[in-house]
């Protein structure tokens, strides 16, 4: 073997196991950083809901006239004049003194941009005061010749407004339930075919 291998043999069996191997080293691990963290509830926003206003049934010849709003809905005056602005109409103060009978009176106005657009006045009456002669004495209040518009109640008629230059008036009227009624609209100018559309069915529902 030789003196070298002798002494390797030496070292060997001095050094023991431990020279055979290598040093193990442990493995170290760390634990995942942990940030405390304070989760809030998940809040879902209370569902807003629109009203919405019930659907308009106009009057159709009542027995009795307790108010002029009924007889015309804000979406009819909407799709009547041709705007797409939102309509409102406001109940006023009934007239008894008027005569020849109580006058309630509706006013219709744009929800954002227009503050006026018609008012109506409607009135039902037992004295002889008939819907033709009160058509024709309410001719009194044009700015020129009235139109008569044929065919719609006992009369009707639309003319330009003397009170008012770019206003117009629209009156009808028939005998109903043994009361003499009219109906009767101060409005901006507009075509005659929405005079005529407004007319009759005022007519219709007296």
């Amino acid at each position: 073997m030789g003196r070298f291998g002798v002494a390797l043999a030496a070292v060997l069996v001095l050094a023991g196991p431990a020279a055979c191997s290598a040093p193990k080293t442990a493995a170290v691990t760390s634990a995942p950083a942990t940030t405390a963290t304070t989760a809030r509830p998940a809040t879902t926003p209370p569902a807003t809901t629109t009203p919405v206003a019930p659907p308009f049934t106009p009057l159709v010849s009542p027995a009795k006239v307790t108010a002029a709003c009924p007889f015309l809905g804000p979406g009819e005056v909407q799709e009547l004049i041709g705007t797409s602005e939102d309509i409102v109409a406001a109940e006023q103060p009934p007239d008894p003194t008027h005569v020849p009978g109580t006058e309630f009176q509706c006013r219709y106005e744009g929800k954002y941009r227009t503050p006026w657009v018609l008012d109506m006045w409607i009135i039902a009456s037992s004295r002889s005061y008939t819907p033709a002669r009160a058509v024709e004495n309410s001719k009194r209040d044009c700015r020129g010749p009235a139109t008569t518009l044929p065919g719609i109640g006992e009369g009707a008629i639309h003319c330009p407004l003397a009170a008012a230059d770019g206003d117009a008036l629209v009156m009808t009227g028939k005998r109903s339930h043994g009361q003499n009624r009219t109906a009767t609209l101060y409005l901006r100018e507009h075509r005659t075919d929405v005079y005529t559309a407004l007319a009759r069915k005022l007519a219709d529902r007296l």
